[in-house]
C-alpha cells in the first residue's frame, strides 16, 4: 500500500507552465491545487529491469532517463473526499485519490479499491491510505501519526524539510479491528539539483531533484525524486544508503516514471494495439510476483503457471476480460525453482485474433 504514496508524488507538481531559461522551477500550493482537481489522473510506470542510473550532480545538472522500460502501470484518479470509502477515518483531508489493486489478505490475493488521503494547508501533508477488499467484508486503514510532511511548499532549489511519523496499519473484518502494526519513520529531504531531464518517448522537461533519506528501526534508505512543473516524475531508490549522490549508482528494481499529469479523460492513453505478456516483476521473486498483460480488444484469457515438468501449478485467469492492461499477482505454494507463465487469448469482438506467449520466472527462497 505505501507504494501508492510514491506513485502520487507526481501529482504535487505545477500545472503546465513555461520553465525559466535557467531550468529552475518552483512548486507552490496553488500549483498543487490545480493538479489535484477532481478528475485529473496520472499513470505511473514501473521499470523492473534497470539496475543502475546516472543521477547527475548537485546544483545545475541534466539527466537522460529515456531508456527506462515499462513492465507494468498503475493509474490513480483524483476524486472528491466524500466519495472515498474510509474518508471518515481521515478528518481534515482535502484531497483523495483512487486506484484498483490486488491485496494479499491472509495468503489469498483479492481485488481491492485503494485510496490515498492528503491535506493541503500551506504545505502538503500525507494523512494515510485505505483499501476496501471486494466481497470479503475486510478493509485496512493506514494512518500517519502525525501526518507525514509529504512536500514543503513552496519548494525550489535549496529547500529542505524533515518528517517524523508513526505509520500504523489497522486491519478490520466487518468493522472489528483484528490486527495493528506500526513503523516509525524519520525522513529528511533536500532539493539539491535542477535542470533538464529526458523521459521515455524523447521529450525533455525541467525538473528539481529531491534527495530523500528515510530511517526506520530496520535501517536507512536513500532515494531521489525528480519533479517537473508539468507533471513529469522519475523516482529512484538507491541500492545502498552510502552510495555517492553524483554519477552512476546502483538502484533497486522498480524505478517509477510518468509523463505529465492528464487533466481530462480524453487525454488518457489509448487501449493497447496488440496483445502482450510482459516479464513478471520482480524476477527472481519472493514471496510473490506481478504479471502484466495487454489486450487490444475484449478477449477470453487463460493465464496459467507450469513447473519445469509441464505440470500446471496455478490457474490465474480463465475468462472474458475487457481491452486494456491487466495485472495479476502470484504467490507460489510450492518449492523454489523455475516456473513458466503461459497466456492464451482470443478476441470476442470483430475479426477473431489469437495470441499465445510464455515467460520464464524464477522463485527463490
Amino acid at each position: 500500500m505505501k507504494r501508492l504514496c510514491a506513485i502520487l508524488a507526481i501529482l504535487c507538481v505545477a500545472a503546465a507552465a513555461s520553465p525559466r531559461a535557467d531550468a529552475q522551477i518552483t512548486i507552490t500550493a496553488t500549483d498543487v491545487t490545480n493538479q489535484f482537481a477532481v478528475g485529473n489522473f496520472t499513470t505511473n510506470h514501473f521499470d523492473s529491469v534497470t539496475t543502475s542510473l546516472n543521477i547527475g550532480k548537485k546544483g545545475a545538472s541534466s539527466w537522460d532517463f529515456s531508456g527506462l522500460k515499462k513492465q507494468y502501470s498503475v493509474t490513480l484518479t483524483s476524486i472528491t473526499v466524500s466519495s472515498a470509502d474510509s474518508a471518515s477515518s481521515f478528518p481534515g483531508a482535502t484531497h483523495a485519490f483512487q486506484t484498483a489493486i490486488l491485496y494479499d489478505y491472509q495468503g489469498t490475493l483479492v481485488n481491492a479499491t485503494a485510496y490515498v488521503f492528503f491535506q493541503l494547508s500551506g504545505s502538503l501533508m500525507n494523512l494515510g491510505e485505505s483499501a476496501v477488499l471486494t466481497g470479503g467484508g475486510a478493509s485496512l486503514v493506514i494512518h500517519n501519526r502525525p501526518a507525514d510532511l509529504f512536500y514543503k511548499l513552496p519548494s525550489t532549489y535549496g529547500t529542505t524539510w524533515t518528517s517524523t511519523y508513526l505509520d500504523t496499519t489497522d486491519i478490520y473484518l466487518s468493522s472489528f479491528l483484528i490486527s495493528e502494526t506500526g513503523v516509525r519513520h524519520s525522513a529528511s529531504y533536500i532539493v539539491d539539483a535542477y535542470g533538464p531531464l529526458t523521459i521515455p518517448g524523447g521529450t525533455t522537461h525541467n525538473v528539481l531533484r529531491i534527495k530523500k533519506t528515510d530511517s526506520t528501526a530496520t535501517g536507512k534508505s536513500v532515494g531521489y525524486i525528480f519533479l517537473s512543473n508539468d507533471g513529469t516524475l522519475i523516482e529512484v531508490s538507491g541500492a545502498s544508503a552510502t552510495a555517492p549522490d553524483t554519477g552512476v549508482i546502483s538502484v533497486n528494481p522498480g524505478t517509477s516514471w510518468a509523463a505529465p499529469v492528464n487533466t481530462s479523460i480524453q487525454s488518457a492513453a489509448p487501449a493497447p494495439t496488440r496483445f502482450a505478456l510482459e516479464q513478471n516483476y520482480p524476477n527472481p521473486f519472493n514471496p510473490s510476483t506481478s504479471i502484466s498483460y495487454a489486450l487490444p480488444a475484449r478477449s477470453i484469457v487463460h493465464l496459467v503457471v507450469y513447473n519445469v515438468l509441464g505440470q500446471m501449478v496455478a490457474e490465474l485467469v480463465n475468462g472474458e476480460q475487457e481491452a486494456g492492461t491487466h495485472i495479476v499477482d502470484w504467490r507460489p505454494a510450492g518449492s523454489s525453482g523455475i516456473y513458466f507463465c503461459r497466456m492464451d487469448a482470443v478476441t470476442t469482438t470483430g475479426s477473431p485474433a489469437k495470441f499465445s506467449d510464455v515467460r520464464k520466472m524464477a522463485y527463490v527462497r
